[in-house]
């Protein structure tokens, strides 16, 4: 190989990997934020969550919210995720300094991965108005993995991030209508990422003889981890007996993931420019505003609201820095703010036995003209029922059902062709359908 064309080859090599980090997959919330930490909340479709003060899994969205739990409180919970995406429609093409051939394969079928996610809390009453708490959840995640013979391996294959959060947390009641409360974050975040790579049109591409677009199929794997601190705060206002207003603000995280950056299939001819090397990459967890409302109406009916506001325009845009003294790979995410608004209701059926149900419009941060296969995202629309059961005293089993549906999401990616760091990553166009459903499950103990 010439040193002529090593540059180009390694530039190549660098916007590969660069456009493999979109760090999520189909999820039971947009972008990549798992809000599935509670069944009571679940229940519901979140709503209100910010201003309940009734168990101990509230204080993951609120850490006033421990103030009116007395003694000792615990709760476990499960949730079972199981998310379906897969393209209906799509084509893909190569760019036409490789002649613009068509990528042949298969459509995909269903990009989801079922998930268990786990959290559990512990509060304790320290004195008549200060609590302690932690909490231990997994806020941001998901995975996603597409076939080897899909249209969009070129762009997707294995998506995986896993974040675990550990909060410990205080509450301070400090007048008989206002509680205060603080955590800390400190969060662990692991991703490991993967796409195919046409070395066959790279080879090409650079004329080197016997090299045929979609003859040599290869992989590249980005991995690395963090941990990093963050924070959260919350209040929780009584003006009226029977009304509670809940706010609470959860603090961006910073992580510079490092890790290796690994190329498998490559060929001999392409193998300086593709050797194993180290890299960083930035992620970051965005912040969150949340506002609750829990009107109770008698002895019997509660109305639910919520509103949540989440600061993904901080994902301008992504790079990657490369130990091999290459310079930094960036490219153009533009993901916007979004919203989540919920409305849900409890009805008492008896002293052992509540009942609720919600709906939540879900805004999707991802622009159409950024929108990937790793996140077809799109707005989504919950429907969740639940209920809880006093199975002892001082026991309660609490269950909730999710099922999550949105319009068709458009994935529109034109290969930018030569002098771009993402030559190669082909032209996609395609459609896909994604649902989810979740089941949560709950026990709660109190001593």
């Amino acid at each position: 190989m010439t040193s002529t064309r090593s540059p180009g080859l390694a530039s190549i090599a660098a916007g590969l990997l660069l456009g493999s980090l979109p760090l999520a997959g189909p999820a039971g919330a947009t972008g990549f934020e798992v809000r599935e930490q509670s069944a009571i909340g679940q229940g519901a479709a979140q709503a209100g969550v910010a201003a309940r003060d009734d168990d101990p899994s509230m204080l993951f969205f609120n850490p006033a919210s421990m103030a009116s739990l007395p003694g000792v409180q615990s709760a476990v919970v499960g949730s079972g995720i199981f998310p379906h995406a897969a393209m209906t429609e799509g084509m893909a093409s190569r760019n036409a300094l490789v002649g613009g051939s068509r990528v042949t394969g298969s459509l995909g079928g269903d990009i989801g991965v079922d998930a268990f996610l786990p959290a559990v809390y512990n509060t304790v009453q320290l004195a008549t108005d200060w609590h302690l708490g932690l909490g231990v959840t997994s806020p941001w995640g998901l995975i996603s993995k597409s076939p080897e013979d899909g249209i969009a391996r070129y762009h997707a294959l294995t998506s995986t991030l896993r974040t675990v959060n550990i909060t410990p947390a205080l509450s301070w009641q400090a007048t008989p209508s206002l509680a205060l409360g603080a955590g800390l974050q400190v969060q662990y975040a692991t991703a490991r990422l993967s796409s195919a790579m046409d070395f066959g049109a790279i080879g090409a591409a650079q004329r080197i003889p016997g090299f045929v677009p979609g003859a040599r199929d290869g992989r590249s794997t980005l991995s690395g981890d963090d941990t990093a601190l963050g924070w959260q705060v919350g209040a929780q206002w009584q003006p009226l007996p029977g009304t509670r207003l809940g706010l609470a603000f959860r603090s961006a995280v910073f992580h510079t993931l490092g890790g290796d950056a690994l190329f498998e299939g490559v060929p001999s001819a392409l193998a300086p420019a593709f050797a194993k090397t180290g890299g960083k990459a930035k992620l970051t967890t965005p912040e969150t505003a949340t506002l609750g409302l829990r009107q109770r109406l008698d002895d019997r009916w509660t109305l639910l609201g919520g509103l949540e506001w989440t600061n993904w325009s901080r994902f301008r845009d992504l790079t990657i820095s490369f130990a091999n003294g290459r310079p930094p790979s960036v490219t153009e995410e533009r993901w916007r703010d979004s919203v989540f608004v919920s409305l849900g209701g409890e009805y008492r059926w008896s002293e052992a036995l509540t009942l609720r149900a919600g709906f939540a419009y879900d805004q999707t941060p991802v622009p159409e003209a950024t929108r990937t296969p790793r996140i077809p995202d799109n707005d989504r629309y919950w429907l969740s029922v639940g209920a809880s059961y006093e199975v002892w005293r001082n026991v309660t089993l609490s269950a909730a059902y999710t099922h999550i549906f949105a319009p068709g999401a458009t994935v529109n990616l034109q290969d930018p062709g030569p002098g771009n760091t993402n030559l190669f990553r082909t032209n996609l166009v395609g459609t896909y359908q994604v649902s989810v459903d979740i089941v949560t499950a709950q026990l709660r103990f109190a001593f």
